[in-house]
């Protein structure tokens, strides 16, 4: 609309000289024409046509003067306009021009009268900052517009303008504005006076620095911030130039290190380091260089001589133009934790030393049964690594593979142990080599400040060489009774033996006195020289068996000779001849093809013979088989040992029965002492040799024995 106007108001000048030219014009040539007419008319000098073709000089000259005249006046008016209208252009352009720049300065700039101090000029500036529009502000003062106490400075400070007639520069002021709250200004106050020198107008130019201010402020707030933490710091801080000169360092640096700060302040960094630590410095520099920060440890030397280990931090800050000039050090004193970090590590080795070196197996679970870390005697049973074993299951282990049951029990140990409860209890597990072993195992949980259960700790001790010892001594003991009870047969045996020994040599003299009597009758009864030799013949066997029952039952005189086996278990046989043949059970004697030689207490080798042998017959009648039949093998092997093994088609061992066949007081017959096996062992392993049950024969039993043979010679018998 302001151009609408402003275009209308160009055109009025414009027209304006146009029409004085014309009206000068019309002037002139209508004063013509009524001189003309005049003269025609009024004073009758002649026709028209005439005095408008024939004028006399005078008229002519008079009417061309006139006609000039008008035109000389019209065009003076007509460039008198035009050069006050060209002013007004002039002057409007710079009216405008001047808008312009104003409206565009980013700034506010506003002029009050000097006699109210009303606003008489804004630009945009100022309507954007205040937050009023220009027809809000125009004509009104400070008390219009803002709070009384703001209005009181912003009027006192224009007063003071206009009276001093000075520029007055305000660096900061605060103004309450419409929509954008407070704002911060930095302000600048002209006097403009009139032709006469007095004050006729105040111009003011304000800039909105609140953001800067608010920069400024939190900058200030963040220096001191920074200020306070470098000083409140619990580590040694130096800001540092490109020479390793100290330019700055923090209080705790002069509280800690005993120098005072002229002392630290423009130093070397270096002079307060050891030597190998200034090396350190000079090593790093340039990858600090290069990276902009490194990490290392120093030894820095305090005042007095002490001497702190330090881990240092180093920092690069570049310049304006991207250059290091400028080194953050901090440095954090680490002594007392380097030596809790050695006492650490010291007490780590004593503990692996100890855990690794025990004879006992120890490890630890979580409360889940997961290895978390085991021993390496436990690694050693295992014949596995630590790999093979952290991270796994317990129960996975090799070492609870003998059973399924095994491996339920130690996962029920476990749970319980989970759960807060300390388990005990002895397992037999699988060794490396594949040997069983017997173990005192325990699992104990560790529980957290509030007592619940967080790792379970088992341990196992191995007592298979004392659980034998424990066997072994007991065995020993029943087998000392069984000696002590068989020494007392002994005796019995011995005694009855001597007893029956009269009647029988009685038998055998009245045998013989009778067989003598029959030869001197000239015709004795038929066969009774037959019948009394048959009868001194039973006597003599009744006389070999008493003898050997007797010298059976003895203790025997502990010395050893060489026996041919062969010429034994023939003679062991013939005992039992009399019982095989009234059970109908049927012995194959198998002897070697050579003398199998063995240096042997033959009493004692009888006895273990013997022994097998009962045992067979005894089965075999017990389970009522009428086809009996027992093999007796004697063979050499290769290393001259001598091998005897003792086969029967009886019932068998019954499984429950074959983990303890020798040991004492076990037995398969309801009737039986269950010693003799366990003494029977005990004979052949006194003469090196070992005994031994297949527990895999089918039909009937097996066992057998092996003595280590001597060379031929001297059979001793």
């Amino acid at each position: 609309m302001a151009r609408s106007v402003q275009h209308k108001n160009n055109h009025n000048h414009r027209s304006v000289p146009r029409t004085l030219l014309w009206l000068g014009l019309i002037f002139g040539a209508g004063f013509y024409v009524v001189d003309l007419l005049v003269d025609v008319y009024v004073f009758r000098y002649g026709g028209l046509v005439d005095e408008l073709l024939h004028p006399s000089v005078h008229e002519l000259w008079m009417r061309l003067s006139v006609l000039c005249i008008s035109v000389f006046f019209s065009s003076f008016a007509y460039l008198q306009l035009k050069r006050e209208h060209q002013s007004a252009e002039r002057v409007q352009t710079a009216e405008r021009f001047l808008n312009s720049v104003v409206d565009n300065i980013p700034d506010m700039v506003f002029i009050k009268d000097a006699q109210e101090l009303r606003f008489v000029r804004i630009n945009t500036a100022a309507e954007r900052i205040l937050g009023f529009s220009r027809k809000e502000l125009l004509g009104r003062s400070d008390y219009d517009l803002f709070p009384e106490m703001q209005a009181d400075f912003f009027t006192g400070k224009d007063r003071e303008v206009l009276q001093s007639g000075k520029v007055l520069a305000i660096p900061e002021e605060e103004i309450r504005t419409k929509e954008h709250g407070t704002r911060i200004l930095r302000t600048k106050k002209v006097p403009i006076s009139d032709a006469d020198g007095q004050p006729a107008y105040l111009l003011g130019i304000a800039e909105d620095i609140t953001d800067t201010w608010k920069a400024r402020q939190e900058l200030q707030n963040t220096e001191t911030r920074f200020q306070t933490l470098f000083n409140s710091a619990a580590e040694f801080i130096f800001v540092i130039d490109a020479d390793g000169r100290i330019q700055l360092t923090n209080h705790h640096v002069i509280e800690h290190s005993g120098y005072a700060e002229n002392e630290v302040v423009g130093s070397n960094i270096k002079k307060f380091l050891t030597v190998e630590s200034q090396q350190i410095c000079d090593s790093n520099f340039p990858e600090l260089l290069e990276t902009g920060s490194i990490r290392t440890d120093v030894d820095f030397v305090c005042k007095d001589g002490r001497i702190l280990s330090m881990e240092c931090s180093a920092t690069a800050v570049p310049d304006g133009s991207g250059d290091f000039t400028t080194f953050l050090f901090i440095q954090r004193d680490v002594t007392e934790r380097a030596r809790a970090s050695a006492a650490l590590a010291d007490s780590e080795r004593r503990f692996r030393a100890i855990f690794n070196s025990t004879f006992q197996l120890i490890g630890l679970l979580d409360v889940d049964g997961t290895v978390l870390e085991v021993n390496q005697t436990a690694l050693s049973v295992a014949g596995l690594g630590q790999a093979d074993i952290v991270g796994r299951p317990f129960w996975e282990i090799i070492w609870w593979g003998l059973s399924s049951k095994a491996r339920e029990r130690v996962k029920t140990a476990i749970r319980d142990a989970a759960a807060g409860k300390p388990v005990r209890y002895e397992e037999e597990i699988v060794v490396g080599d594949g040997s069983v072993r017997t173990f005192d195992f325990t699992l104990k949980p560790v529980l957290d400040e509030q007592g619940n259960p967080v790792l379970i700790i088992p341990e196992g001790r191995d007592i298979t060489d004392s659980r034998l010892a424990e066997e072994d001594a007991r065995r020993n003991l029943q087998e000392a009774a069984h000696v002590m009870r068989l020494g007392t047969m002994g005796e019995l045996a011995t005694t009855i033996a001597h007893e029956l020994n009269q009647p029988l040599t009685a038998l055998v003299s009245y045998c013989g006195t009778a067989r003598a009597i029959t030869q001197e009758i000239i015709s004795p009864p038929d066969r009774l020289g037959e019948l009394l030799e048959l009868a001194m013949e039973q006597a003599h066997r009744a006389a070999d068996i008493i003898r050997h029952f007797r010298e059976f039952g003895c203790k025997g005189n502990n010395r050893r000779q060489h026996v041919n086996l062969n010429h034994l278990l023939e003679k062991v046989v013939g005992l039992l001849r009399g019982e095989l043949r009234n059970t109908g059970i049927n012995v194959d004697l198998h002897p070697a093809e050579v003398d199998c030689l063995v240096k042997v207490d033959d009493i004692q080798i009888e006895q273990v013979i013997m022994n097998l042998l009962r045992n067979s017959i005894d089965a075999i009648v017990q389970c009522g088989r009428e086809d009996g039949h027992i093999d007796v093998y004697l063979r050499l092997l290769p290393d001259k040992a001598v091998e005897v093994t003792v086969i029967d088609n009886g019932p068998g061992v019954a499984p429950e029965m074959q983990d303890h066949l020798f040991e004492p007081f076990h037995s398969g017959r309801a009737n039986g002492m269950g010693v003799g096996l366990s003494i029977s062992r005990s004979i052949i392993e006194s003469h090196g040799g070992k005994m031994w049950f297949n527990r895999y024969q089918q039909g009937g039993a097996q066992f057998g024995m092996v003595l280590p043979g001597c060379e031929a010679g001297d059979e001793g018998q």
